[in-house]
């Protein structure tokens, strides 16, 4: 296993990081609101596969897999979004697999799912880091015993939330030796006042300032002894509730789900693809094109008609992404 991420010695930071970049007047109540969450009427759970474990030893994480045929050398690590679990990539996960050009891992980011150990939580601020190297060290089922790294071509990948995870680890050392390319549908790259995202992401989003600067300040002297605080909550409609959901996150976990700087995807060396519904309620589409638009090996696309969850599970999305797999030749 690698060593740990350069962030845990620089903790200082890291309530910087995660009011993503609040540098301005935060004067005014939020917006009232919150994201579509009608898709989910049409996810089918039962056709997820199991969840499986890593050979780490520890009872998380978990992933699911999806075998594509003819056994390509490509794999997809892709993370869910904000409040769901990995069940809710089945449709995009299935039908990726189903073309052949790669399989497909999604696990649950710790704290989700159906049997979270504290839900919404995890132990240590990096810990999600430590659970992607669990994933692709383990030798699983992908029709061949090997680790993850052995395939030729290993890409990292993630929706909303998940996406901000994927940009973290692609801006860290460890992300060169992890993955070969990312990818990133509608990825939060900060909160509050970060150029991509919405104003407490149309509503959807609460995010304590005060108690995120407060444990970020004990974190930067050693100290974290207001790492369980809850400092992030999302008013997910009790009509989209189904028994799993997480709908707030603790200081140590939320750290983990945004990059320190939501400018890091212009830093990451690997390919890249960014897909961004054109009717996105938490992000705006259009800042990512600016923020791309100098990045050699940087695709963006605005998917037009989208929203953000609709972003998930949409054949639009799986167009496009088929399409730059094939293109990185893996």
């Amino acid at each position: 296993m690698g060593s740990p991420l350069s962030r845990r010695q620089t903790l200082g930071l890291t309530a910087t990081a995660i009011a993503g970049g609040t540098a301005g007047c935060l004067g005014g109540d939020p917006p009232e609101g919150t994201i579509d969450y009608s898709v989910l009427d049409a996810i089918d759970w039962a056709n997820a596969p199991p969840t499986k474990e890593t050979t780490a030893g520890t009872q998380k994480p978990v992933f699911r897999e999806y075998l594509a045929d003819g056994d390509p050398d490509t794999v997809l690590i892709l993370y869910h979004n904000a409040t769901l679990d990995s069940r809710m990539l089945t449709p995009l996960a299935t039908a990726i697999a189903e073309t052949g050009v790669a399989h497909v891992i999604t696990p649950d980011i710790r704290g989700h799912g159906p049997n979270p150990i504290r839900r919404g939580d995890s132990e240590y601020v990096g810990q999600l880091s430590d659970d992607l190297e669990a994933v692709i060290a383990t030798a699983n089922s992908l029709q061949r015993p090997t680790p993850l790294d052995e395939f030729d071509t290993v890409i990292i990948g993630g929706h909303g939330a998940g996406g901000g995870f994927a940009a973290r680890i692609g801006a860290d050392p460890l992300g060169d030796s992890l993955a070969d390319a990312y990818l990133f549908l509608a990825p939060h790259l900060g909160r509050l006042l970060t150029p991509t995202s919405r104003r407490a992401f149309g509503g959807w989003q609460q995010f304590n300032v005060q108690s995120a600067l407060v444990a970020g300040l004990f974190n930067g002297l050693g100290v974290g002894l207001y790492n369980d605080t809850e400092v992030v909550s999302y008013n997910m409609p009790e009509s989209a509730r189904y028994g799993a959901e997480t709908r707030s996150y603790t200081f140590r976990l939320a750290t983990d789900l945004v990059p320190d700087e939501h400018t890091v995807v212009t830093e990451i060396e690997q390919p890249t693809l960014t897909l961004v519904g054109s009717d996105d309620e938490a992000v705006i589409p259009s800042a990512y094109e600016s923020l791309l638009a100098d990045t050699e090996g940087s695709q963006v696309s605005i998917l037009d008609g989208l929203s953000h969850l609709e972003l998930m599970a949409h054949p639009k999305t799986l167009e496009a992404t088929i399409a730059w797999i094939e293109s990185l030749g893996g």
